[in-house]
């Protein structure tokens, strides 16, 4: 049939206009991977976190060491004091923690005084080695600020609240500028911390786009090239990929959303299914030359061939990525979304730009048996005839496999870890593990404890449960330091009591004693772990673990001891840093099963209603659920967590490797109304449809095999087990689909299997 399409000019206009005002939203693409926006709004941890801010400051920290034999000298700790008096006048900076900087409460004959732990206008007085061994004995600068280690001291910089990637690029790059410009930079050994791996997380993004999306569309448009042997169609594909990539990132702008680590998938993959939508497309056409139809009718026939399989190709790849959105964790929500309207501009770039051009421009018949396409079509029909020689050994070779493969499930773990993001030998890491040696871990996790009424905190009972607590913290094998109001209330007691050993470690004996130490100091220290109504308090942990799941295995030993031993008269909640990241551990285990089971239901359901059949909806199915079945074991297998990146690959890969199956069952039910043999229909259906099956493998397969080349290992992780789904599944597709289109078809007559419309044969080959 003719199919009417749009002019040329016409849809010239479409792609300069979609190209125009795409790209002016495009430019105001704002980069954000912050841990902020990988937490749902009104999720328990953001409700606690959020009720600690309103009365503490910050729990996210800056860590950065400074290296040499020569920091306590007078020449170095004065250099230090004004890099530390500089970074606490920079905008983003709340307060910054040094030897120079940090508070020491000191006895006096009155009473006690707040002052520095070492005081740059006194630092004659001693020498390097006895202010060495003042900070070694101080409890609160040891393994936060100074090590036992007299070669390492550490700066902890802790910013205002900061919800963008970029405040904390700005922040660090700040930091950096100030090492440099106070003569330190040779003394650098390193940062740490959330600060830090947010931002190497960023430039990993800049990086990975910057590199892997032109080498996407090279790679797409060099076998495009070999697989139909017309430079015009190439050409014509590229315009398609960047019609199709630029509203996408749009509509994240236009929608307020934020360009994260998921997102940043989203160039890549639209390049990729692009350029497949557009080889079965091109199939079509490149039948149409080789029988010898002129090239406006090879345009229609293709358009005959591949538009309704194309339809429902767009609605089964965007069910896939809609199920994402049952994934609570909202950048994998927004890939979910706008990777479904990306689909969407697909079908409409492929169906309906695509065709007004290849009309007009290409005017040249195009090559069969010598192309990449004619030589894929001739190897799926060998396939095809394979699996139909030999059905059920097929069929259960393939249960085999499945059973054999089985153990490898059980090693299949979910976690998050953003230090595991980074190869061992990558600077973040190496600081990392060089700051958790000599200092403390830099995981934070806050205990809020919360009085039943105003002044509930200046009461010694109390006092003397949250200690027990806290010393009982302190033994946790995860724990590197804890610290409360209650070290401070202790080295008042200690200070008042004229720095006499036996009142080391003790609380005041009454009451009222303790309430005029907590009137008369003077510091800043104690309202950043109680607040003024001494009825919410603090408890600050550096944890020495980095993932999701030992995060929470800690919490909920806390939760554990507290339920089992509760603090009188105190709500103990967990928050903080640790909190938001180990909750994602649960949302990304119930995401999983709840994104792919809408994601099968769905496509099943489009599937039924295609074709009418349980049995065929069925059998469709089958060949697309074992690569999925694949890919977890090949996770199991190498150790690969399912976490923010893997989570949406079974929901893709279902998507995608259906595409397949429908355009060649499209074909073979067509052939069977036709009155074909079943052998028959299948032969022909896979090696007209075939060829453009295998060629998309081809093109798919490496195209996220390149990600694989990725030094960050989200981006790594994706494509490898992206490009071991969609291997498996074509693989499935050509093996296993003939074997049990066979049995289900095979003992029935051609006239059992045409519809009551028998329709009339075409030129379709």
């Amino acid at each position: 049939m003719q199919h009417r399409v749009l002019s040329w000019p016409l849809a010239l206009l479409i792609v300069v206009l979609i190209h125009v005002v795409g790209g002016w939203f495009v430019i105001d693409l704002r980069f954000n991977n912050s841990p902020e926006v990988y937490y749902a709004a009104g999720s328990p941890a953001v409700q606690v976190h959020d009720e600690l801010r309103r009365s503490f400051p910050n729990d996210e920290l800056l860590t950065v060491v400074f290296q040499g034999p020569d920091l306590y000298t007078i020449d170095f700790l004065k250099r230090l004091d004004r890099f530390v008096t500089d970074l606490e006048g920079h905008a983003l900076i709340d307060r910054v923690a040094a030897v120079t900087s940090v508070e020491k409460i000191s006895g006096t004959s009155d009473g006690f005084a707040v002052g520095k732990l070492i005081d740059v206008k006194t630092l004659k007085r001693e020498t390097p080695a006895e202010l060495q061994r003042r900070v070694a004995r101080d409890r609160f600068a040891l393994g936060t600020v100074a090590s036992r280690d007299p070669q390492y001291l550490a700066v902890v910089v802790r910013p205002k609240v900061l919800t963008e990637s970029s405040e904390r690029l700005a922040l660090k790059l700040a930091v950096t500028a100030k090492i440099i410009s106070h003569d330190l930079r040779s003394y650098y050994a390193g940062d740490a911390g959330p600060i830090t791996m947010d931002v190497v997380q960023l430039q990993s993004i800049f990086d990975d786009s910057a590199i892997f999306v032109p080498l996407t569309f090279a790679l797409a448009l060099g076998l495009m090239w070999w697989l139909v042997g017309r430079w015009r169609p190439v050409v014509i594909g590229a315009v398609a990929m960047s019609t199709v990539i630029v509203p996408t990132i749009a509509a994240i702008v236009i929608a307020g959303q934020p360009y994260t680590m998921a997102t940043a998938i989203l160039p890549s993959l639209l390049a990729a299914y692009t350029s497949a939508t557009l080889l079965h497309f091109y199939a079509a056409v490149q039948q149409g030359h080789a029988a010898g139809l002129s090239r406006g009718r090879s345009v229609d026939q293709a358009l005959d061939d591949t538009l309704k399989p194309g339809l429902f190709n767009v609605l089964t790849t965007s069910a896939g990525q809609l199920s994402l959105i049952f994934v609570p964790i909202p950048p994998i929500q927004v890939f979910g979304i706008a990777g479904a309207l990306g689909t969407i501009f697909v079908f409409i770039t492929v169906f309906f730009l695509v065709p007004p051009f290849l009309r007009h421009w290409d005017n040249r018949r195009w090559p069969d048996r010598a192309s990449g396409l004619g030589r894929f079509g001739t190897l799926a029909r060998r396939l095809a005839l394979f699996s139909m020689r030999h059905p059920k050994g097929v069929i259960g070779g393939s249960i085999v496999v499945l059973l054999v493969c089985a153990p490898m499930l059980l090693r299949l773990e979910v976690e998050s870890d953003l230090l595991a993001f980074f190869r061992p030998e990558h600077p973040v890491s190496r600081h990392t593990q060089l700051i958790e040696s000599k200092f403390t871990g830099v995981t934070s996790v806050e205990v809020l404890l919360v009085g039943d009424r105003s002044d509930s905190l200046q009461n010694l009972a109390t006092l003397r449960s949250i200690r027990r607590f806290q010393q009982w913290l302190e033994q946790l094998p995860t724990v590197d330091r804890a610290r409360s109001m209650v070290d401070l209330v202790e080295e008042m007691h200690w200070a008042m009591s004229g720095e006499k050993p036996g009142a080391k470690g003790m609380l005041p004996p009454t009451d009222r004693l303790l309430r005029q130490y907590l009137l008369v100091y003077d510091g800043r220290d104690l309202s950043e772990l109680v607040d003024r109504d001494f009825q919410r308090a603090r408890i600050l942990l550096s944890l020495n673990v980095h993932g999701a799941r030992g995060i929470s295995a800690s919490i909920q030993q806390i939760r554990d001891y507290v339920k089992q031993n509760p603090l009188p008269g105190l709500r103990v909640e967990i928050g903080g840093y640790g909190r938001l990241f180990a909750d994602q551990s649960d949302l990304l285990i119930s995401g999983q099963i709840n994104s792919f089971a809408s994601a099968f239901l769905q496509i099943f359901i489009m599937m039924l209603v295609l074709w009418r059949s349980v049995s065929a909806a069925g059998i469709c199915m089958v060949p697309n659920l074992a690569p999925l079945y694949f890919v977890f074991v090949v996770m199991g297998a190498l150790h690969v967590y399912i976490d923010t990146a893997t989570v949406m690959i079974a929901s893709l890969v279902l998507g995608i490797t259906v595409d397949d199956t429908i355009h060649i069952y499209h074909h073979y039910r067509n052939r069977l109304r036709e009155g074909a043999a079943p052998v028959w229909a299948i032969a022909r259906s896979f090696a007209s449809t075939g060829r453009a099956v295998l060629a998309i493998a081809v093109l798919l397969v490496s195209q996220f095999a390149l990600l694989a080349c990725s030094k960050f290992i989200p981006t790594s992780n994706f494509g490898l087990m992206t490009a071991v789904g969609l291997l498996a599944g074509q693989v499935f597709e050509l093996l296993l689909l003939p074997a049990l289109l066979l049995l289900k078809d095979g003992r029935k007559a051609p006239q059992a299997l045409a519809s009551p419309e028998t329709e009339v044969p075409s030129t379709r080959l």
